[in-house]
């Protein structure tokens, strides 16, 4: 489901574009770091994967995780960039 940029609740900056292509980042150090920006988000605070996210040992892991952090933020309007 596409919406537009209006009907968003709240809109989330944590640099999840920047985190994953940087390539000399391992999985470990990306899931630990989204985690961390998104823990200072009041709108994430009731996101049930936390610590799987933060666990991710794989790249294929991490994507799994990543799409229920999209589809979290997808049911609850925020945008996340």
């Amino acid at each position: 489901m596409v919406m537009e940029m209006g009907k968003w609740n709240h809109k989330v900056s944590i640099g999840v574009d920047d985190i994953l292509e940087n390539e000399s980042t391992s999985v470990e150090k990306k899931g630990q770091a989204i985690t961390e920006r998104l823990s200072c988000e009041a709108c994430f605070r009731s996101f049930p994967h936390f610590t799987e996210l933060r666990a991710a040992r794989d790249a294929e892991e991490l994507d799994e995780w990543l799409t229920r952090m999209y589809d979290y933020a997808d049911r609850n309007r925020f945008w996340i960039t």
